[in-house]
């Protein structure tokens, strides 16, 4: 069953680098407390793991590279605005599939 925070958040999918959150559990804070929203790295595994960069050419499932080659900590700015209407679609369809609300 898909967790009300899938349903929000797809980044959710991907294991958070920061506060080490398994796959499907929401982010926590220092207190271990649930976030309202997912750590940007996160969210920065989740446009990896979909989106083509279109300024290095790195395909889904690759990090971005630098200038010299080596892989890059987060991700091209282009790479993020391209996963913008994807990211939006994601949330759209996940939400179509809440049970019991009228859309």
């Amino acid at each position: 069953m898909t967790s009300r925070a899938e349903l929000r958040h797809p980044e959710v999918e991907q294991r958070c680098d920061w506060c080490h959150a398994a796959p499907g559990s929401p982010c926590t804070n220092r207190r271990n407390e649930p976030r309202s929203e997912c750590h940007p790295s996160r969210r920065d595994a989740w446009v990896i793991a979909h989106t083509d960069c279109t300024e290095c050419e790195a395909p889904a499932g690759n990090p971005c590279v630098a200038g010299a080659g080596l892989p890059m900590r987060d991700v091209h700015t282009v790479r993020t605005q391209g996963a913008q209407s994807e990211y939006a679609t994601a949330v759209e369809d996940a939400s179509r599939n809440v049970q019991g609300g009228r859309r």
